[in-house]
């Protein structure tokens, strides 16, 4: 849903009394979870050069392995890890990616702003409290900074040259408070996505597999996708449930016999899996408009295929398909050449360049805004609530 930006306060409205009320601050911010690709991609033409674009890639992928080493190590659950990856895509979507040490005006705090892993880390920090999954920030720090390999000896960090040494724990803690406020505004302060009480992805790939009454190998497969697909956008374009039912049909179309898994079970027959396939109805068993999990599985498909060597699921398989006699990645290809006809999203409609402009959700935004409390962020379901009151307001 768009975002609503009207002027900073309304005309005063006059009371019973006479006298006038005071201002109302009306710069309403309604959260959107998910967009479109063509909506990520315009976004992304305004905060990442296009000669960065490599750049942003590669240490996204280093920023997954650091969080994941991080998550490990103070023994959070995947869906953090997962929360915090859609936590920092979306902050790149807003603010300006930069190379570490690009900082012509030689500002600490600048510095250390435009430096990824303190993003990251803090989108790890809020990601472990929205899931209720509380970790103290100084025990988070030490983990980060022992991966790497930072000391925690006191320097200057003041601009000028001012000589004052402070720890450099403290000074990130500065940081990391300033980023997480952006952060917030960032996600609109909507914290109903990666609810304590709404599964993630991996979690919901075993609850359906359990459903669908899937051997071990077959859902550890889509585990390992599911994993995989944690560091991609794709959380941001699809709702969660959509995701992990696209996986699962992935899964089941592939019908991997030579995954390497720590437990052996009897392989479902080919009749089988067939039949599981044919009696999945998306929207009766898992509420998931069809067109939806269609765009998931094309999305997958075509991951692996353009991926496939980098992966974690690639590490679990070995090197040729024993049933084509040809490397893994062509059993993918085969798979995506059977999909082509799927009907899936439809972005005619909100892909030009003219409608995307007008778009004021798709717009760098300014954290000066919240400073006076002169902003209003709202759920998206919310919105009626919030167009009765401005009625009353502002009455035709």
């Amino acid at each position: 849903m768009p975002e609503s930006k009207r002027p900073l306060s309304v005309p005063p409205v006059p009371q019973p009394n006479g006298t006038k009320a005071k201002d109302v601050p009306t710069i309403v911010q309604v959260s959107r979870p998910f967009m479109t690709h063509a909506e990520l991609s315009h976004l992304h033409t305004l905060t990442i050069a296009s000669n960065k674009k490599t750049t942003y890639n590669q240490q996204k992928h280093q920023i997954f392995q650091f969080l994941f080493q991080v998550s490990k190590s103070i023994k959070l659950p995947l869906r953090v890890l997962s929360l915090a990856m859609n936590y920092y895509q979306r902050y790149y979507l807003y603010y300006v990616f930069e190379d570490h040490g690009n900082n012509p005006t030689n500002d600490p705090l600048v510095e250390a702003e435009n430096d990824s892993f303190l993003v990251a880390t803090t989108c790890l920090f809020l990601a472990s409290k929205n899931e209720d999954c509380i970790k103290k920030l100084k025990d988070v720090q030490a983990v980060c900074n022992r991966i790497r390999d930072l000391d925690g000896e006191s320097r200057n960090f003041l601009k000028g040259g001012v000589s004052s040494s402070i720890p450099l724990a403290d000074f990130q803690r500065k940081v990391i408070m300033n980023l997480e406020f952006k952060l917030l505004q960032v996600i609109k302060f909507d914290f109903t996505s990666g609810a304590g009480n709404v599964p993630s992805v991996d979690q919901l790939v075993v609850i359906f597999a359990k459903q669908l009454k899937l051997s071990y190998k077959l859902t550890f497969f889509a585990w390992l996708i599911s994993f995989d697909i944690m560091s991609t956008p794709l959380l941001l374009t699809l709702p969660p449930h959509c995701i992990a039912l696209a996986i699962l049909i992935v899964t089941l179309n592939l019908q991997p016999t030579d995954i390497e898994a720590k437990y052996a079970d009897e392989f479902s027959e080919s009749a089988a899996i067939g039949a599981t396939l044919d009696s999945i109805d998306s929207m009766k068993d898992f509420r998931c408009p069809e067109t939806l999990v269609n765009e998931g599985i094309v999305y997958v498909l075509d991951y692996y295929i353009h991926q496939m060597n980098f992966l974690v699921l690639n590490e679990y398989m070995p090197p040729v398909n024993a049933e084509i006699g040809k490397a893994q990645i062509f059993k993918f290809m085969d798979l995506k050449s059977k999909f082509n006809d799927l009907s899936i999203l439809s972005e005619q409609s909100v892909s030009t360049n003219a409608l995307l402009k007008q778009d004021k959700y798709l717009r760098k935004w300014d954290t000066g805004v919240c400073v006076k409390g002169a902003a209003r962020f709202i759920i998206g379901n919310k919105r009626r609530r919030f167009d009765a009151e401005y009625a009353i307001l502002r009455p035709q």
